[in-house]
Order: C-alpha cells, then sequence, then structure tokens
C-alpha cells in the first residue's frame, strides 16, 4: 500500500483509536484490524511530531456518519463511495432494509479491504466496483447496478486534497451529471489558506512524505458546485468540532488573515 492507499490505513488507525476512547464521537469495531500495523505505524509517526494535532479525522468521521444517517431518514437508499479506502460504513451503520452501497477505489484497495473482513457481513447490499477515477468510473458504476433515476448519497471523503484542481472540476461535473434531484454529497475541503500556512506545515511536509502530497485546496467551496445546481452548505471544521466539544482552539470567520481554514460540507442536488 504506497501514496494515497497508504494514508487510508492511517486514518483507519485514527478511527480504532477513537473507538476505543471513553467517550468516543463514533465506533467503528472494524478499523483496528483495517489499519494493521501498517496504519499504526504510520499514525504512530505522525503522533511523534505532531502529538497535540487536533482530532480533525474524528470530526468527519462523526459529521459524514450524522449526514448519512440523516439522509438514509429522509428515504435515500442508494449510496455511492469514492475512493472509499478502508471506509467501513458499509458494516457499521444501521442501512434501513432496501439500500445499496456501492464503493469505488483502486481494485488492489477494495481486495485489501475484503481480505482483511472476510466474515463480517455488510449490513446493505454492498458492491465493490474497482477501478481507478481517472477512468471512467460512471460507467464502471452504471454497469454494477446504479441507478440514475434514484436520489443518491454520495461520500467524497478525504479525497480532494490529492486531486488536481481541473480533476476536482471533472469529478464534480460526472457527479453531477449522475445525481437525480434531491441526492445529498458530502465532502471535505482544506482552504488555500491551509495549503499555504506555516501552523500545518508538519502535516504537509507528513503527507508529501507518505508519497500523497496535498496539491488543491479552496476558501470557497460553494463555488465548486453551485454553478452546477446544487445548495450548498460549507462549515468550518472547527465549529462542527466545537459543537461536539472536541475542537480546542478558536474558530475565526472564514477570510480571517493568517488562519487555516477547512470545511465539511453538504450539497443538495436542486
Amino acid at each position: 500500500m504506497q501514496g494515497v492507499a497508504l494514508t487510508s490505513l492511517w486514518i483507519a488507525a485514527v478511527r480504532a483509536v477513537e473507538t476505543e476512547r471513553e467517550d468516543p464521537l463514533f465506533r467503528d469495531p472494524f478499523a483496528r484490524r483495517l489499519a494493521g500495523e501498517e496504519g499504526f505505524a504510520v499514525l504512530h509517526e505522525l503522533d511523534a511530531i505532531a502529538s497535540g494535532r487536533p482530532p480533525s479525522l474524528e470530526i468527519r468521521t462523526r459529521f459524514f456518519d450524522d449526514e448519512a444517517m440523516s439522509a438514509a431518514a429522509q428515504g435515500i437508499r442508494q449510496v455511492v463511495i469514492l475512493a472509499a479506502g478502508m471506509d467501513a460504513r458499509a458494516f457499521r451503520l444501521d442501512w434501513p432494509t432496501g439500500t445499496t452501497l456501492l464503493e469505488l477505489d483502486q481494485p488492489e484497495v477494495l481486495e485489501h479491504k475484503t481480505h482483511k473482513l472476510e466474515g463480517a457481513p455488510p449490513r446493505c447490499d454492498r458492491r465493490a466496483v474497482g477501478i481507478d477515477l481517472r477512468a471512467d468510473w460512471p460507467a464502471a458504476l452504471l454497469g454494477a447496478g446504479f441507478d440514475p433515476t434514484a436520489a443518491t448519497l454520495w461520500f467524497a471523503e478525504g479525497l480532494l486534497p490529492y486531486l488536481r484542481e481541473a480533476d476536482v472540476i471533472e469529478l464534480f461535473a460526472r457527479v453531477t451529471r449522475l445525481a437525480n434531484p434531491s441526492s445529498v454529497l458530502l465532502f471535505d475541503v482544506i482552504g488555500r489558506s491551509a495549503l499555504v500556512s506555516p501552523h500545518i506545515q508538519y502535516i504537509l511536509d507528513f503527507v508529501a512524505h507518505l508519497g500523497a502530497p496535498w496539491t488543491f485546496g479552496t476558501d470557497e467551496p460553494e463555488a465548486l458546485l453551485e454553478p452546477l445546481g446544487w445548495e450548498v452548505h460549507a462549515t468550518d471544521h472547527g465549529a462542527i468540532g466545537q459543537r461536539f466539544g472536541r475542537w480546542p482552539f478558536p474558530v475565526f470567520p472564514r477570510g480571517t488573515p493568517g488562519v487555516p481554514h477547512s470545511f465539511l460540507v453538504k450539497a443538495i442536488k436542486l
């Protein structure tokens, strides 16, 4: 597992540590086995240089879990996870009967996950679609039974920073072409303010060291989707962390000079 695929093991290790807290934001009983020794080695390497890192990944997971269950409660029964990595939501969330969940990622990543989760039954109709997102993944998705007439919950979690701007634009254009009205898209994005901030240079250096440098960021996530016909709600990562009682820093308004921002975003197709 190299590059971006390796980061999925690291994030699984983060989820495992959070799950084992006395007051976790969420529970992922599969995270430890998905992370494996390799994932924990990466986490320990990061902790050695940044033991006081903010719980950004933990907050992101809880936010997306909550929004996923909200979408399910509103009747959405089709879910697509782009660059699924070690995401175990198909196995750990309480999906309503009739939910189909399609996971897209490189074949070797999905094979690794299938091996690690051998014997664990998914809690929905899970379909693994092995394909590189630079290829024609919409065709592969349709071939796996995706219904373009159904409202869909889309995840693009932990993906955008690794893409070029042109790739982000193309990704969202493809999602938009497939998304029926009332579909929901969840994603996270760091600000350009973060990419140039000395305050988080350590994490920028770390992901580059892993072979997965962060290249894309924007402080105006609304501009990515509003022109395509989406209603966009972007919230500063820290504000949501404060809501959960887990953000240790002040939260400043967007555009405050010298302050790095990142955003958790929910968009609804009009």
